[in-house]
């Protein structure tokens, strides 16, 4: 074999390697059809927006979503006799899955970023989230300013009078998640001695604040406030540090499947079903902002 001939075989593997995962995302809705099951994914402890339940199903807003993305599918030729198969995972476990093919969406509260688009797709936005941060009742009054992002009166505001607020505690975060690497990053800019506990789920973190185990743990604020309103011991503060954009996973690649899950939401979002299905996980209607970020979204 020559080496003109070897570099051109090589480069023909290569590329050929670099489309398979392409390829087999865009095998979707072929396999669904074929196996007679669409795999929902969902994240098992991120109430409001996802949670198992008895019986081996699923329930939260997320899902409702998902499963009006299945009825519209089994409208399609082809796919009404397709069942519906839920795996309860966690956000890391369940991108790896949604890339591999293991699951055809994952449902929760996954937040549409760059790097995780490196490997799976996302629809148009479910909800507008961000980063919130639970508290101990009997939290010290300094800690709790500070994360309230509350100015002192008088005296001179200083960097390290914000580090010394911050410093020494110990911060819970729910591994794997967008949360755990915020808190790092903020963390390390800052330069303050903080201990950080990864946990691996929502529930283990708020039961540390509520033990006072941790001074406070970070994460998505409409799930921190479905646990701040069952549990006496902690308490949400009002502030957001940041805005996410919260969607549904599909596989990279993948064109027909999503176009399918974005007009399923379009459709939802321009519809009077929106409000009530959006009151049902959330204790109430969408404000005019709100409303307006979805109408945003949607397409025609």
């Amino acid at each position: 074999m020559t080496n003109t001939t070897w570099l051109r075989d090589s480069i023909i593997v290569l590329v050929a390697a670099a489309l398979m995962p392409v390829v087999a995302a865009a095998q979707t809705l072929e396999r669904v059809t074929s196996a007679g099951t669409l795999n929902i994914g969902f994240v098992k402890d991120a109430a409001p927006f996802s949670s198992a339940v008895a019986g081996g199903g699923a329930e939260g807003y997320s899902i409702d979503l998902c499963l009006r993305v299945a009825k519209y599918l089994k409208s399609r030729p082809g796919l009404s006799q397709v069942n519906i198969k839920y795996t309860g995972t966690t956000v890391a476990e369940g991108l790896d899955m949604v890339a591999s093919g293991d699951v055809d969406m994952l449902c929760g509260s996954i937040t549409d970023t760059l790097k995780r688009r490196q490997s799976v797709s996302f629809s148009i936005p479910v909800y507008n989230g961000g980063i919130g941060v639970l508290v101990n009742d009997n939290a010290d009054a300094g800690l709790v300013s500070v994360l309230n992002g509350e100015v002192p009166k008088k005296g001179p505001i200083w960097r390290a009078t914000v580090n010394r607020g911050l410093s020494n505690h110990t911060y819970a975060v729910h591994a794997g998640t967008v949360t755990s690497d915020w808190v790092q990053d903020r963390v390390g800019a800052l330069g303050v001695q903080v201990n950080i506990v990864p946990v691996d789920s929502h529930e283990a973190g708020v039961k540390m604040v509520a033990d006072g185990k941790a001074d406070a743990y970070f994460g998505d604020r409409a799930i921190l406030a479905n646990y701040s309103n069952s549990i006496d011991e902690v308490n949400l503060l009002n502030r957001y540090f940041n805005y996410e954009p919260i969607a549904i996973v599909v596989p990279r690649g993948d064109a027909d499947l999503r176009l399918a899950v974005d007009t399923v939401l379009s459709e939802l979002y321009l519809s009077d079903d929106f409000e009530g299905l959006y009151s049902k996980h959330f204790g109430g209607p969408p404000g005019k902002t709100s409303l307006m970020f979805f109408k945003t979204f949607a397409r025609r």
